[in-house]
């Protein structure tokens, strides 16, 4: 569970980034052919934003991965409202699973999605 609530964390850092700086980029790799060989090359990504407005409201979709996760509630998203509430919304979300409290969300959607 260690290791799935770091790659979700790794996930919503990236979101948080996001949200401070349109222009944020993190540090990734990727493999390309080089003399023939396959060879490790660092790179900068930029993510994709998990939020998206829909009539003038701001919703929040959680993803793990390529998986979209779903909240208790079995609403797929979160209505975060105005522009103003996605970065403390985004917080809290990385204070909660920091502290456990996401993690029988985090387990099932994992184990949906196999």
């Amino acid at each position: 569970m260690e290791d799935l609530r770091r790659i979700f964390l790794d996930g919503l850092a990236h979101q948080i980034g996001l949200a401070h700086d349109s222009d944020f980029t993190y540090p990734s790799h990727e493999y390309v052919a080089q003399d023939g060989q396959t060879v490790k090359q660092m790179t900068y990504k930029q993510p994709t934003p998990w939020w998206f407005e829909e009539n003038g409201t701001l919703y929040l979709r959680l993803n793990f991965g390529e998986r979209t996760m779903l909240i208790p509630g079995k609403n797929p998203v979160i209505r975060v409202g105005k522009q103003s509430n996605l970065l403390p919304t985004l917080e809290a979300l990385h204070i909660l699973v920091d502290n456990r409290e996401m993690d029988d969300v985090i387990e099932k959607m994992v184990v949906v999605s196999r």
